[in-house]
Formats: structure tokens, sequence, C-alpha cells
């Protein structure tokens, strides 16, 4: 593989694309970003001017390119990234860049389906607490591109990766891997279970005898990827957990986080006692099982985070008290029925929103009252009229956001405005 690329194509004009535009400017090349919105339907911001901007559709110019980096959000099988497969120009992710450019110590790289940002918040926080100079980058906060210059030989770098990133990865190789679980989850991109496993384990394919792997032993799809993993391999396991874990946050699923964690701290180099200090001081993410605001006796949660089945699933675990549950957003292609056992435990009522509403209510009306509603602000006024003294009102959408907000985040904040001005 070449590292000197000339001519660059960056696909969507996010803050991935726009960061992996600006480093390859910065370089010297001739960068082409290539955005399918129209120029009135999106902001561009912090971009180099050096930068060319197409709007509206990816152009042949892009064919000419010799290096073309998708952002996670831009599918593999849109026709100009079928042409350049055929024409063998080279394809590369965000997280590929990063591993050929720039200076670590070390990288640890955490995938799965459900409790990434929980679980590489824990271990940067850890790292920090600890004294080593980290960066928690990728799937979380700031693209892993603006590091590239801020990372030196004595750099932590802690990694949150997903499936859309993986995809298109070659020589990635953390020194410390980790893959949490396994469930449906993006299967409108990626079609099959299998094919996203696939996807998945590319986080150690190129790991060696000495690099560690963490995978979660309670999660069948997880062991069967550990007979491809050649590398170092520490399984974590919460049926099995006799650890003294103290954590602030709440559910089975910030036990399994904390576990993986402690696996990964520990392959890093950190003492147990260190590592459990200081997972007993963290406070849980922003958007996933946030407390917002109790009122009158209701605990209001916004958990946006939670943008497919099975981490709603986990979500609905998390509390005794009867739930008032938002759901919906853009649909993603899996089956909302595994939630009915839980909902008839635990949901006095489904207050259904966005796109997938009629799919959610077809699946999901047999198994609690469900209310059908536009938008989230429509939903939470409602949740506050019918919520009784013990009451959680939670929004645990399992669908994603983008029929509505920009992203997850955009739709957690504007959850919280709402709740704080009722």
């Amino acid at each position: 593989m070449k590292k000197n690329w000339k001519k660059v194509a960056v696909l969507g004009a996010a803050k991935t694309g726009i960061s992996c535009a600006n480093y390859f400017s910065k370089k010297g090349a001739d960068v082409l970003l290539s955005e399918t919105k129209l120029k009135n339907d999106i902001q561009i911001k912090n971009l180099s001017k050096k930068v060319e901007l197409e709007f509206g559709d990816h152009s042949q110019k892009i064919l000419s390119c010799d290096l073309i980096i998708p952002s996670p959000g831009v599918s593999g099988d849109i026709p100009i990234l079928l042409s350049a497969k055929k024409k063998d120009i080279e394809i590369l992710s965000d997280i590929e860049i990063f591993f050929l450019f720039a200076k670590y110590k070390m990288i640890i790289a955490i995938t799965g389906t459900n409790g990434k940002t929980t679980t590489t918040s824990m271990v940067g926080e850890a790292l920090s607490d600890a004294g080593y100079k980290n960066i928690v980058c990728g799937n979380i906060g700031a693209p892993v591109c603006d590091f590239i210059e801020k990372s030196d030989a004595q750099t932590y770098i802690v990694m949150e990766v997903s499936s859309y990133q993986l995809e298109y990865t070659k020589n990635f190789t953390p020194h410390i891997s980790a893959v949490l679980n396994i469930t449906p989850d993006h299967l409108h991109r990626h079609k099959t279970m299998e094919n996203y496993a696939d996807i998945k384990s590319k986080i150690f394919t190129n790991q060696k005898k000495n690099d560690f792997c963490i995978l979660n032993k309670d999660d069948e799809l997880c062991l069967k990827l550990s007979q491809k993993c050649s590398s170092n391999i520490r399984f974590f396991s919460a049926k099995e957990n006799k650890k003294e874990l103290n954590l602030k946050i709440p559910g089975v699923h910030n036990i399994e986080n904390a576990l993986a964690s402690i696996e990964m701290l520990t392959c890093a180099g950190l003492s147990k006692k260190t590592i459990l200090r200081s997972l007993s001081n963290f406070n849980g993410v922003e958007h996933r099982l946030e407390f917002v605001r109790e009122i009158n006796e209701v605990k209001y949660i916004n958990d946006s985070k939670g943008t497919n089945v099975s981490s709603t699933l986990v979500a609905i675990k998390s509390f005794s008290q009867p739930i008032i549950l938002i759901l919906g957003g853009r649909d993603k292609g899996s089956p909302y029925t595994p939630l009915i056992p839980l909902i008839k435990n635990n949901v006095k009522k489904i207050i259904a929103i966005g796109e997938a509403k009629k799919k959610i209510f077809t699946q999901l009306k047999d198994a609690t009252d469900i209310i059908l509603l536009d938008n989230v602000e429509a939903a939470v006024k409602k949740a506050r009229e019918i919520a009784v003294v013990g009451d959680v009102v939670m929004l645990s959408p399992a669908c994603a956001s983008f029929d509505q907000f920009k992203n997850y985040e955009e739709r957690g904040k504007f959850f919280k405005k709402v709740v704080n001005n009722l």
C-alpha cells in the first residue's frame, strides 16, 4: 500500500469527512470533498479553503483520485464506490488513515453493537486517573484524523470503532482490541448477521500473538469469532463475574462494560487497585441511561443512544419501576418483537414516534397500550400527562435518529431541553 497519495476524494461532508479532507489538504494532496446533499441543506464548518467541494451527487471526478475515504455513514454499495472497486482505487476508512500516519504508544480499539461509548469512556478515564497520556476518539467525540498530529510516541489512543469504520480497513492493528457483543444492528447495510460479525472481526484480523483481544464469553457470536483470532484472547463474563464491582451506573450491561474495561486496562499495564478505584467513580456518559430530571416523583431518562432493539432491551432491564417508553425514529431493519416479554412486564405504555411508528404499533400492539405521535416533543408532553408517582419516562428509541435529527446526540439534547422546560 502506498502512502503518498496525491489526489484524494472524501465522501460525506459531516465531521469525519471534514477532518479527513483537512488532514490530506495540509499534507499537500489535491482533495475533493463530495457530498450528496444540496449546498443549502448542509452547513460546512472549519474546512480548509484549499479543498474542492461538490454537492448534490458523487461525480466521476472521484474516479480520477488515487485514494477514496468514505465517511462512516456512506454505504459501500453506492455506484461510485462500486466503480472505484472495479478500477482498484484504494478505499480506506479514517481509522486506517490514523493507523498509517499517527505516532502512538498503543491503540486500544473497542467495538460491539452496544456499550462501546460507555466502555471507551471508562478506559480513557481510568488511563487519565492513572496518569497515562491518552486521547479518546473515533466514534465518540472528535474524529480520529483530528488527532494524527496531536498524538506522540507516549500517547495511548482509546478508539471507539464502528462496523462502518472497520469495513474499509486493511492493515489496522490495535495493540488491544475488544468486541463487547454482537446483536442485530445495521442490517439494512450489512444484510446478514454473518456479514456483520465478519466486519466486526476485522478489529483483530491483523493482530499478532503478543497483541490482546478481549471478547464476551456470554455472547454466542463473540465465542464463534474467537476461533478466528490468533492474538492473546482474554474473555470476560458477567455470568461468571466474581469481582467486587462498586459501580454508580445501573444495569447488568454496565457490569459487562466494566469487566471488559478491567481486562483491557490490565493488558495496558494498570494495577487492579487503580482500575477498580477509577471504575467506582465513573458517572456514565451522556445519552446512555442518563438521568435528566425528576418531576412529581417521576424520573425522566435520556437513552437516545439506544439506537437498536438490543440496546433498548438493556435499558428496560435497568429499571424495576413502571416505564412509559418513547420508541421510534428511522427503522434499521430489525424486528421489535424481541422487546415483547420485557414490555409485558415492565412497560405500562409505549409512545411511538417518527418513521417507524406504524411498524412498532403493528409488532408491539398486543404487548401494551401504544400511543402514536409525531415527534419527541409531543411524546414528552403526553408522557407528562399520563405519568403517575413512581413511573419512569424513558426515551430509548430502538431506532436511528435520521428521520428528524442529525444524530442521536442532537435527539438526546432536544429530549433533555423539552424535559427541562416542562
